[in-house]
């Protein structure tokens, strides 16, 4: 169960980096009237820019509207301020492709696994009957569909998301025969000059880059690494990607690794 979240999450499988269509960033904002997976940290040492990042699917009901989810998420801002938490962020995703086995995910990130223990220790006792008996009719999840990850961030965006809204996309991929962890390395210094010239071009940009290693142990096959870019707007994510893909980095990556694909809109509901 845990590795069909690595392959329903990744989406269909395509190789090299073809890029997902990006909606209009009015688009995203409007999947709820209302920044980033997680705020890049400083990146001084492994401890500083490691967060656990829990991925929780959900389906709506019948009586699911952008209000009422909205009306759910303050609710449990409440049962959040007055209980027992120590919860770094929080954000909302909704898929760019509609899926069979969530509507949207809800995203928490804890500065720990201790952290994310405790507070699930402390939902189950306290606020999850509350939570139930709230959300019933308009959105369910099943706690087993939950999926955490250690997310240690590489790159820092050059200019601040300052918006409530942003942009993701999950890379799922594993080596190509010969290639490995040492090929990864070499790859993001390229990245990170590939950016750079990037930007001196375009200007700064709210792209940053995190890579995810589960916390669970999935069936293989497993991925060799996973990936995830964030952007602030999806105009930033569409013209940076269309850039990626004409280049030589591209084609780098297509020699590299062959990765599964998913993109999603976000906006945060707790920071």
């Amino acid at each position: 169960m845990k590795y069909a979240f690595l392959i329903m999450l990744g989406g269909l499988l395509i190789g090299g980096c073809a890029q997902d269509d990006a909606a209009s960033e009015t688009d995203a904002a409007a999947a709820v009237d209302v920044m980033p997976e997680t705020i890049p940290a400083a990146v001084e040492t492994e401890e500083s820019s490691t967060a656990f990042v829990e991925y929780v699917w959900h389906k709506e009901g019948a009586n699911f509207s952008r209000e009422a989810l909205m009306e759910k998420v303050a609710f449990w801002n409440g049962l959040i301020d007055a209980g027992e938490y120590d919860i770094t962020r929080v954000n909302l995703l909704f898929p760019r492709e509609a899926s069979e086995n969530y509507d949207f995910v809800w995203v928490m990130v804890w500065p720990s696994a201790e952290a994310r223990d405790e507070g699930w220790a402390y939902w189950t006792a306290n606020d999850e009957p509350s939570w139930l008996q709230e959300i019933e009719g308009v959105f369910s999840f099943d706690a087993a569909d939950a999926y955490m990850f250690a997310s240690t961030t590489q790159m820092q965006a050059s200019e601040a998301n300052t918006t409530d809204v942003f942009e993701n996309q999950f890379n799922f991929c594993r080596y190509s025969e010969g290639k490995g962890p040492s090929d990864l390395s070499a790859f993001q210094l390229a990245h990170a000059e590939f950016l750079k010239a990037y930007e001196e071009e375009a200007g700064p940009s709210g792209y940053w880059y995190t890579l995810l290693e589960p916390t669970f142990e999935p069936n293989d096959p497993t991925p060799d690494f996973v990936w995830l870019d964030l952007w602030s707007t999806a105009e930033e994510k569409t013209d940076g990607m269309a850039y990626f893909a004409d280049s030589d980095l591209a084609n780098a990556l297509d020699a590299m690794a062959t990765c599964n694909r998913t993109g999603f809109s976000g906006l945060n509901i707790r920071s």
